[in-house]
């Protein structure tokens, strides 16, 4: 099923971990509606001005969310995130161009390491309610909590 022009479903779905546990990630229909909004808003854009773009993490329903130890109220859980990477610019670079050019919910840089372009990765969340924060911040290696702002 696409969501978008170059995007497709299974690319949201994909877990290592969930294929591991056997849980199954599977988006109910409210679920399916925000992946659709993330694909079309927050990705598309993205492969369209960068190319091929990884999905490393997107929904992640409640029981595989809280097997990798992440919080009951992430975005991931009701398909409004996603983790990825547009292989042809440097994360840092396609984290501000993400501030500047697109409406977003969260934009998070995490764990990149300043002069090593692709370290790290994206996160960066969609609400459709049209109430996005356009909230910017930087998640550093070995610090506790985020930092405000994008931090090279």
């Amino acid at each position: 099923m696409k969501l978008s022009k170059n995007f497709s479903l299974q690319e949201f779905l994909k877990s290592d971990t969930a294929m591991r546990l056997g849980i199954k990630n599977i988006p109910g229909e409210q679920e399916l509606v925000n992946l659709t909004a993330l694909a079309s808003c927050i990705l598309q854009p993205v492969r369209d001005k960068w190319g091929s773009t990884k999905i490393s993490s997107g929904l992640r329903v409640l029981e595989l969310n809280r097997a990798i130890k992440s919080g009951d109220q992430s975005q991931h859980v009701v398909g409004q995130a996603a983790d990825f990477e547009a292989y042809a610019v440097g994360n840092f670079e396609l984290a501000t161009w993400i501030s500047e050019t697109l409406d977003f919910d969260q934009l998070i840089l995490e764990y990149y390491t300043k002069g090593i372009p692709d370290s790290g990765w994206i996160h960066c969340s969609y609400s459709s309610d049209g109430r996005n924060r356009k909230e910017c911040l930087t998640k550093i290696e070995g610090k506790e909590g985020y930092e405000k702002g994008l931090l090279e």
